[in-house]
């Protein structure tokens, strides 16, 4: 026998009300401007198509942590680019460990490029060295966003309570076991790509660091550093030569960089560029002019 109406909506109500009081608490659902961010090509520009593959830090947290915050670092990079008369055409996977790594079909489902990407960056490794106190849930990761970003500034004297905490009785998110899938999801690009570079970013260092996951990251770097040294098309970047452990450049969790580090980095990134793909090897990546046939 079925519930009667009366029934049915006496069973929803309670969560209904639910959802509208933490909505009122915590503010609406808002957009991904990452997935939206279409970057700065045009008709008339030359074009580099960048697929960012990767975890939170690419995006610009100036507070809390926010899995909805605005481009960061790959924006300035396609904003100095401009200069060259070189456009971005940017795309976005997100991806958390090296183990979360996408099948290439998947991720061509999810490219949103309007042809084969010229630059692959792939920037996963800081979960091995995140410490947390509750599950590594997507609900969690919900609450403590949308929270942080209704608190704003007072985030700020939350973590000072929180980081001791965290330090005492903190657990990594993830454990290292090395950079096997990496490899292999390097492998899958380079064969569906080849005229592709790979660029390893390596994860920004953590400020302050916890004693636990510096010899963590020390591995993580010298495993990238290793896969660049021994694969064809295959480099390494890293910020932190510009980033250093300045808290200032970070936002409260130590690690996601706000405007200021994404300055620092984006500015490195777009000299990357500027040598490797301003006057392209005939042998690598070719740009093409914005609103050719082939682009």
């Amino acid at each position: 026998m079925r519930p009667s109406t009366q029934s049915r909506w006496a069973a929803v109500t309670p969560r209904h009300l639910a959802k509208l009081a933490y909505r009122a608490a915590v503010g609406p659902p808002v957009a991904d401007p990452v997935r939206a961010w279409p970057g700065t090509a045009a008709h008339g520009l030359d074009v580099l198509r960048v697929l960012h593959v990767g975890d939170c830090g690419v995006r610009q947290m100036e507070t809390s942590h926010d899995l909805y915050g605005p481009p960061g670092y790959p924006r300035v990079a396609a904003e100095r680019l401009l200069e060259d008369r070189i456009g971005i055409e940017f795309s976005h996977y997100f991806a958390v460990r090296f183990e979360h790594l996408p099948k290439l079909d998947s991720l061509r489902r999810h490219t949103s490029l309007s042809a084969e990407p010229d630059v692959v960056l792939i920037q996963v490794g800081s979960a091995y060295t995140r410490r947390i106190l509750l599950p590594d849930t997507p609900r969690v990761h919900q609450l403590r966003d949308e929270v942080g970003r209704r608190a704003g500034r007072l985030v700020v004297a939350f973590y000072r309570l929180l980081r001791p905490c965290l330090r005492l009785f903190g657990r990594h998110s993830a454990d290292y076991t090395g950079a096997e899938s990496l490899e292999l999801f390097i492998h899958d690009v380079r064969r569906a790509w080849p005229r592709a570079e790979v660029l390893l970013v390596v994860p920004f260092r953590r400020s302050p660091g916890y004693a636990a996951g510096e010899p963590v990251a020390a591995r993580v770097e010298e495993d990238m550093h290793a896969l660049a040294a021994s694969l064809p098309g295959v480099s390494v970047f890293d910020g932190n030569d510009v980033l250093g452990r300045d808290p200032a450049l970070r936002c409260v969790t130590g690690y996601n960089l706000n405007g200021r580090g994404c300055e620092l980095v984006g500015a490195k990134l777009a000299e990357v560029m500027r040598e490797r793909w301003a006057k392209p090897d005939p042998a690598g990546p070719a740009l093409v002019p914005a609103g050719s046939p082939a682009a």
